[in-house]
């Protein structure tokens, strides 16, 4: 289950893992390889729209899909939007893991990242929808990602590991979470294809009338 890859450099402060692409075809240019071409840019410009309507529902499902897609570099920045919006609104616990996953299998479970990834998964699963039918699945799949950190860390027993997350401070949520959002924000750079500012008002006003 490990991924040895050593990775490479293709973001400033973020080790990406190797990924298998498919060649591009003669009709793709290098640019839109490299910038996701008018279909993209049209996508970008419809999450815009979502998120100045505070329509984050469909938002994060574009992101979702837009986060999948292997032809351009610009997935990395879909990617943490997505992990950051469903952190942020009230996505169920299972969709959260799994856009978490998602950032573990393209870091790889060697970066530095990787622990506090594992962790923020396995408290969502835990914590966010806990009656949700996927509950159960999501939290199979927080472990899964905790097995793959430790398989590489070489931590065997559960004493081993109980160690490793305490000094490692992955049972303090205020230690990990701004890890991991920071992480995200190194992604995404100045590239934010909606006001994040915005949507913590919306929350904050939400919590207020909640």
């Amino acid at each position: 289950m490990s991924d040895h890859a050593k990775g490479r450099q293709a973001i400033p402060g973020i080790r990406i893992v190797e990924q298998a692409v498919p060649p591009p075809s003669q009709e793709e240019s290098a640019t839109r390889l490299r910038h996701g071409g008018p279909d993209w840019d049209a996508e970008v410009a419809q999450v815009r729209r979502w998120a100045e309507e505070g329509n984050w529902e469909e938002a994060f499902k574009l992101l979702k899909t837009m986060s999948q897609r292997f032809k351009n570099t610009e997935i990395y920045k879909a990617l943490a939007q997505r992990i950051w919006v469903a952190l942020k609104t009230d996505t169920p616990a299972a969709e959260c893991v799994l856009a978490l996953f998602h950032l573990l299998n393209t870091l790889g479970p060697r970066h530095e990242v990787a622990g506090p990834i594992a962790a923020l998964a396995h408290f969502m699963a835990k914590h966010r929808t806990p009656n949700h039918p996927d509950r159960d699945l999501a939290l199979g799949q927080a472990q899964q990602m905790f097995h793959r950190v430790c398989e590489e860390k070489g931590i065997v027993g559960e004493s081993a590991f109980q160690i490793w997350v305490k000094n490692s401070r992955l049972d303090d949520p205020n230690h990990y979470v701004p890890i991991v959002m920071h992480c995200l924000e190194i992604m995404v750079g100045d590239e934010w294809w909606f006001d994040r500012n915005l949507l913590q008002k919306e929350l904050d006003q939400a919590a207020a009338n909640a």
